[in-house]
């Protein structure tokens, strides 16, 4: 379930209504008429909501799973099993976007504070804060004692930050909950949208972000840095993690307690950074790929695959670093017109 401190709901909404809005079926004759109060993951679906399932072992997940409804093929339909209602669609992703789009038109709008003052009435202050020129404060907004807002810090709706923290000059935090003694440096954008498209008929479907970012204490976010929301759940940046700067991190994505990640380091979607990780500058990692605790990754790799923890590792694709080296010296002698015991 979205978080009403961030995300306005049109729902909930009626099923039979949501059907021919998105252009999909009723399966097996379901009451119309059923109430359905949002959008949700079919990874953790809740009470009386909306999902998708791309096959028809997604579909099974939902055995015992509180979620009212799932868009689905026809051909995946037999799967879904009894006290969730199938919804036809050929392209279920799409239908989802456009059904997260009906129920969230305004997500990803960011909500600025009502009337002419920079700081929304409704905004919480605790004693001790401080704030230099040009800070914007949104409705519903925590701030905790201790904390500086720099020049021309925007705030969001909703957002709580903790005690004793930092937002640099021209910093952007929204659909967000920041731990305390965080330093967020000038320019980073936290709770940006996720890059989610998904393509149907009719072109490309925007995936409405409905999720949001935790920031746990002691982390330090480097300038320029993008950290984007999750699209329905979560991202994550662990206790006491350092981000370097230009850092970006995509939607969904979970980092470790006390990682360290250099300049560049750029994560796609749903991404999970075990504790104690150190990613060297320009790192890449593609979507879904996980590293395991204490692994170090060499300057400008490409993390293609899984990778365990407590190891190191280099190269395009990143492998152990012994292998890495090896492949080094081997294109060099090859380079230079020789084999392994030439002089």
């Amino acid at each position: 379930m979205t978080d009403p401190r961030f995300y306005d709901s049109r729902g909930p909404l009626a099923l039979g209504d949501l059907a021919k809005a998105i252009g999909a079926t009723i399966f097996d004759g379901a009451d119309p008429d059923f109430r359905i109060v949002d959008v949700s993951s079919i990874e953790a679906p809740d009470p009386g909501t909306l999902c998708y399932a791309l096959t028809a072992a997604h579909a099974r997940r939902l055995a015992g799973a509180p979620a009212a409804a799932v868009l689905v093929t026809a051909e995946v339909a037999s799967a879904v099993p009894p006290g969730t209602t199938a919804l036809i669609h050929p392209e279920p992703a799409a239908a989802f976007a456009q059904a997260g789009a009906l129920f969230h038109p305004d997500a990803g709008r960011l909500v600025g504070p009502r009337g002419e003052t920079l700081i929304d009435p409704t905004a919480v202050l605790e004693d001790g804060v401080t704030r230099e020129p040009g800070v914007v404060v949104g409705p519903g907004a925590r701030i905790g004692a201790g904390t500086h807002l720099a020049a021309y810090a925007v705030i969001g709706r909703g957002v709580c930050i903790g005690r004793n923290s930092y937002i640099g000059p021209h910093a952007c935090v929204a659909y967000a909950l920041i731990g305390d003694r965080v330093t967020i440096l000038s320019g980073v954008r936290i709770g940006t949208d996720g890059f989610g498209f998904v393509p149907g008929r009719t072109g490309l479907h925007k995936v409405p972000q409905l999720g949001r970012v935790i920031v746990q204490d002691d982390v330090e976010i480097g300038a320029n840095s993008c950290v984007d929301r999750g699209a329905l759940g979560d991202t994550v940046i662990g206790e006491g993690a350092k981000l370097d700067n230009m850092v970006h991190v995509a939607h969904n994505c979970r980092i470790g307690r006390y990682a360290i990640l250099a300049a560049q380091v750029g994560m796609a979607g749903s991404v999970t950074i075990g504790d104690g990780v150190i990613l060297g500058g320009q790192v890449g990692i593609a979507d879904h790929r996980s590293i395991g605790p204490g692994a170090r990754i060499a300057a400008t790799s490409g993390v293609t695959k899984d990778l365990p923890g407590g190891a190191d590792y280099g190269g395009r694709p990143a492998q152990p670093i012994a292998t890495w080296r090896r492949e080094v010296a081997a294109v060099r002698r090859l380079a230079k017109g020789k084999t392994r015991g030439d002089d």
